[in-house]
């Protein structure tokens, strides 16, 4: 069987682990006045011919194809070599060395083929975003390298690879500050660039921080569901920021009261002490007038009238201890309260925050409103905290 040009055999497979089926893979560049080749050895079973490539030919400076573009023949040939042993080692089920060897031959040759055979390993190995790159470089070009049936093929794996993935879009403008998605740094903030990170992801919950020197904050993320784009910015705080204050109790004037009640009670129990030494100096005074009228045997110390202004000076004397011991506990009791009722530090949680944003919100019915959840992580020094939000 006679052909013009040179026909090339290269191999494919599924989407799955089952044998490879071949993928036309453009042969190193023709000469430029295609010749008649000798009779090609029948293919493999799983190995058809690359329909229309003894049609192609070169042009001075570059290849017809644009996927051969640039490329040398040497190169060409290269890939090839690389490509069939990837393929053998797919075939193997050595999915891990097929995609490295395939990836070598990526770099000698840019072709559809050797994207679609790999994206087939990389399916075997659960990376449905690897696929997705490597099926949407392996159509780029149309159907015409791949052919037909391969490329409808890749497409239709495409709207399936999709229902698996999500897309999201991180942001942080605090200059120096490390950004990690699911424990994987992705970018270092820089002053004056965009810093915004872009990707797909398997659909699922997913962790972000943004961590700096005395600044650090964390998020598990909700669900993320197939098709979305989930956009989220990463802001630092300060703990001054962060931190609010409280009482135990609301009415700050119950300690003062309770101490203020016992001043006033030392109060009257200082003027019944004063009240009952007027009562002794009166006795006193009584008593030296008897004496000084009748004489020391008088039994002036033991009239009632005098007996009277003791007892009156003992019962206001009684009180007035009484009065000094109430105002103590008063006193005592006051200040405790005071204690346990001071101002105490602390620092906010995340659906406090986000009450306190909406309050923000509603009471500024001009400002534009965003539903965000704010999560602060706090370190000895600082904290920080992530503004989490869906648009």
């Amino acid at each position: 069987m006679q052909s013009r040009g040179i026909r090339i055999v290269v191999l494919g497979t599924l989407l799955s682990a089952a044998t490879v089926h071949a993928q036309p893979v453009p042969p190193p560049a023709p000469a430029p006045s295609p010749q008649p080749s000798p009779p090609q050895p029948a293919p493999q079973p799983d190995a058809p011919s690359d329909k229309g490539t003894s049609n192609e030919s070169l042009q001075e400076g570059g290849d017809a194809r644009p996927w051969a573009a640039g490329v040398s023949p040497e190169n060409q040939k290269k890939a090839l070599a690389l490509f069939r042993e990837g393929n053998q080692a797919h075939n193997d089920g050595l999915f891990v060395k097929a995609v490295e060897i395939y990836r070598e031959a990526l770099k000698s040759w840019d072709h559809p083929a050797i994207h679609y055979n790999m994206a087939l390993s990389l399916t075997n190995l659960d990376q449905p975003i690897d696929v997705e790159a490597e099926l949407q470089a392996s159509i780029k070009h149309g159907p015409e390298p791949l052919e037909k049936g391969k490329f409808e093929h890749a497409k239709q794996s495409l709207l399936l690879i999709e229902k698996q993935l999500a897309t999201i879009e991180v942001s942080c403008q605090k200059a120096g500050a490390r950004v990690s998605i699911d424990n994987k740094e992705v970018f270092v903030v820089e002053a004056g660039k965009p810093n915004v990170y872009k990707a797909r992801v398997k659909i699922g919950k997913h962790t972000f921080v943004a961590e700096k020197p005395g600044y650090a904050t964390g998020l598990d993320a909700p669900f993320i569901g197939p098709g979305e784009t989930f956009r989220i910015e990463l802001k630092l705080y300060t703990a001054e920021e962060l931190t609010r204050y409280r009482r135990r109790w609301q009415t700050k004037w119950m300690p003062y009261a309770v101490m203020g009640g016992g001043v006033v009670v030392g109060s009257v129990g200082l003027l019944l002490s004063r009240s009952a030494q007027s009562s002794y100096d009166d006795f006193d005074a009584a008593v030296k007038k008897c004496n000084d009228a009748l004489g020391p045997s008088g039994g002036c110390a033991t009239a009632d009238a005098n007996l009277d202004l003791r007892d009156s000076g003992d019962s206001k004397k009684t009180m007035a201890y009484v009065g000094y011991g109430i105002a103590g506990a008063a006193l005592v009791t006051g200040g405790i309260l005071l204690y346990l009722n001071r101002s105490q530090a602390y620092q906010i949680s995340s659906d406090d925050y986000r009450r306190e944003q909406l309050e923000k919100d509603r009471a500024a019915p001009a400002a534009r409103q965003v539903n965000v959840t704010i999560t602060p992580l706090v370190s000895p020094e600082l904290a920080g905290a992530m503004v989490l939000g869906r648009f």
